[in-house]
């Protein structure tokens, strides 16, 4: 198999892989999306219920809660069962932080009761005051319980949360409860589906690579080769053979062409018809492929007109291969079923190669067209085309 025809291969499979690649990230980056707007929803609905739930239990005891806002003691049974009951809350669930506060003035609210070690970092002392902000005003305001996907805090990082009023017997809003879920949480699911979805990628990708290798030739032939015979098209011949060229002048090599026509094929097809005139050309084309190495590219020039191109190979040797080629089409019989005879046919070819005279992709189809025209003189023949002043 020759470099031109490898390297369509390489292109094809790297064009396949791309495409495959973007339509992977794309799928990605949509699954990846979904699957956080999901879980940043689950988490949603989950805090907006805990906290609901939660301010319930304090107005079930609005009175401890109460005076707990006038004392702010943190030795007392209610803070220390409160305390407790945070913990357990923040055992069972994907809840960080539970406290609750109320509102002082438009821009400041005053933190109450505090599920953090007073030892924490975060740990808000009673009394101490915050900043207010859109997602805390959203319940203080309405008086009806909100939520909030992830949002950044400068102090305690990106938290997804819900907000509940409290209210006393007499109907009056004491303050909110609020309860967070940290970023954390959420990169812990998405960094597993990222993972589950990376190890389908890297199988998708490499089964996909097994296949381009094992069945790319089967997607490049029909582009690249004439269905009849199996020979290279002219479009593939014309970059393949300034391929050659390079490669021949660039590294001082030989390289020569051959034009093959078959003698007398309109006649051929004007007696016996043209599905037999194929089945010659099918023939033939197999009896040339025979002559050459798989490195030899054999192209289908057009109609009855035959290319091969021959690398790394004197004159002379190419010479023989033309003789050989010549010699077994004279030889050969085509039986034709609907006549019930065998049929003969004969080739002429022509023969040229790179030189000083010739160096282009042009002078070495003209170079061989010559060589050609000479040897269709006489039928049934292999002329060669000399450079002025030289004979083979």
């Amino acid at each position: 198999m020759n470099r031109l025809y490898n390297a369509f291969k390489r292109r094809l499979m790297l064009l396949c892989m791309t495409i495959l690649a973007v339509i992977i990230t794309v799928i990605h980056i949509t699954v990846y999306l979904t699957v956080k707007n999901d879980i940043e929803e689950q988490f949603e609905m989950s805090a907006k219920g805990l906290v609901v739930s939660i301010a319930d239990t304090l107005m079930i005891n609005i009175e401890e809660y109460k005076l707990f806002i006038e004392t702010r003691n943190v030795d007392s049974d209610y803070y220390k069962k409160m305390q407790a009951y945070f913990a357990k809350i923040k055992a069972n669930s994907n809840i960080k932080y539970i406290y609750s506060e109320r509102k002082l003035d438009d821009k400041t609210i005053e933190f109450i009761l505090d599920s953090e070690p007073i030892e924490n970092p975060d740990y808000s002392p009673p009394g101490s005051t915050g900043p207010n902000d859109p997602e805390r005003e959203a319940t203080y305001s309405t008086g009806k319980p909100s939520s909030f996907k992830f949002v950044e805090y400068s102090k305690w990082g990106r938290l997804l949360g819900a907000y509940a009023p409290i209210f006393d017997a007499d109907g009056e809003m004491l303050g909110i409860v609020g309860v967070n879920i940290d970023a954390s949480y959420l990169y812990l699911h998405i960094n597993r589906l990222n993972l589950a979805l990376l190890a389908c990628y890297v199988f998708i990708l490499g089964l996909s690579f097994l296949s381009l290798s094992k069945y790319s030739n089967m997607i490049l032939e029909p582009l690249l080769k004439d269905k009849l015979t199996g020979a290279y098209t002219k479009r593939y011949f014309e970059n393949f053979l300034r391929s050659e060229i390079d490669h021949a002048i660039k590294n001082r090599k030989d390289l020569a062409l051959m034009i093959l026509d078959l003698d007398h094929f309109k006649t051929v097809n004007d007696t016996y018809g043209h599905p037999f005139g194929d089945e010659v050309l099918s023939f033939i084309s197999g009896i040339v492929k025979k002559s050459l190495r798989p490195s030899d590219c054999f192209v289908r020039y057009g109609g009855e007109e035959f290319v091969v191109i021959i690398s790394d190979a004197n004159i002379a040797q190419v010479m023989q291969v033309a003789e050989r080629i010549r010699n077994a089409v004279e030889n050969s019989e085509i039986y034709n079923e609907e006549e019930n005879i065998q049929v003969r046919t004969t080739v002429s070819i022509g023969v040229s190669n790179l030189n000083n005279w010739v160096i282009d992709a042009k002078e070495l189809i003209d170079s061989t067209d010559k060589a050609l025209y000479a040897a269709k003189t006489e039928r049934n023949k292999v002329s060669y085309h000399a450079p002025p002043g030289r004979n083979l």
